[in-house]
């Protein structure tokens, strides 16, 4: 088993075709599926699903990407480690992008881990006004990584799962709901709502909900997460929450999480960059914030939000950042 194996599925899963992976890599398509082919004939077992219209992993194929990405981040922290010793620091910029509340509850502890680790590489923040838009600053250029919900189905962009969030909706306590564990969307339709705005991740999430029949009076809309709070504990409203934004902030008293009755509401997410870029602070970063996510993709649940940060070590063992 070699590397460049790995890296050829990782490019493959990715982009979803041996087309594309090539392209990535400086790679003849031949030279490519000869890789995987090795790889497969290696380790007995098909790892690739080739459909149309996109290649897939198969289920051997996702515990060989999970090792692929712990190694990956592996061989950049050694990397960095005796480049550093013959070269001198890591420099540079990196320009990451998100909105307000993933800089607070997510990013932040990302942020910090990786300005120890390395110094000399400048962050430059945007705080975008929606997930939308953060990822429309990586699409234009403007900045480098985003961080928000996945799946955004673009074909120059890449995508890096590190957590599925769980979304509930919450209300103050002694609201008429809060003895329920679960509602429907007919039982919050009731009272008023706090709506995030438009084309952000938790906003397009309410709208699906509510479907044609549309939202309940609307209190108020924004998206700032604290303010969101705050409303909904001064009123009968009740809001849409991703589980990282109900850590415990100082603002507000404790709210009740209500899950909605016909499915968990569930989203990936994770980082965000062009495919056709390659710079040594956005492979470092991304290599920091999968040691920190772990062996796999963090389950972010309303039952456990607040507990502990979204991204700290992994829980019974170190960080390989020093």
């Amino acid at each position: 088993m070699e590397l460049r194996q790995l890296r050829a599925l990782q490019a493959i899963a990715a982009t979803g075709s041996f087309g594309e992976a090539a392209e990535l890599l400086g790679l003849t398509q031949s030279a490519l599926s000869h890789q995987v082919r090795q790889l497969e004939d290696e380790l007995g077992q098909t790892l690739l699903i080739r459909a149309r219209p996109k290649t897939y992993p198969s289920p051997a194929g996702e515990v060989v990407l999970a090792a692929a990405g712990r190694i990956a981040a592996e061989v950049a922290a050694l990397e960095h480690r005796f480049a550093s010793a013959r070269r001198g620091p890591v420099t540079g910029t990196l320009r990451i992008a998100a909105t307000a509340m993933s800089f607070t509850y997510v990013l932040g502890d990302m942020c910090e881990a990786f300005r120890h680790a390395y110094p000399q590489v400048e962050l430059v923040f945007t705080a975008a006004e929606s997930a939308e838009q953060a990822v429309r600053r990586v699409l234009s250029g403007a900045s480098d990584v985003a961080f928000g919900p996945l799946a955004q189905q673009h074909e120059s962009l890449a995508e890096v799962k590190l957590a599925r969030a769980e979304h509930a909706f919450v209300v103050r306590q002694g609201h008429p709901l809060a003895g329920l564990a679960q509602v429907t969307p007919d039982q919050l339709r009731g009272f008023p709502i706090a709506l995030f705005q438009p084309k952000s991740g938790t906003r397009s999430l309410t709208d699906r909900i509510f479907g044609e029949h549309g939202h309940p009076p609307v209190l108020t809309e924004s998206n700032d997460a604290q303010f969101i709070k705050r409303m909904v504990s001064i009123s009968d409203a009740s809001a849409l929450m991703v589980a990282y934004a109900l850590a415990a902030d100082g603002v507000t008293p404790p709210l009740h999480c209500l899950r909605l009755a016909s499915s968990p509401l569930v989203v990936d997410v994770g980082l965000i960059h062009r495919k056709n870029v390659q710079m040594n602070a956005l492979e470092l970063f991304k290599g920091l914030c999968l040691d920190l996510r772990g062996p796999r993709p963090r389950e972010l649940r309303v039952d456990e939000a607040g507990r502990a940060p979204a991204f700290a070590a992994p829980p019974g063992g170190r960080s390989s950042i020093a």
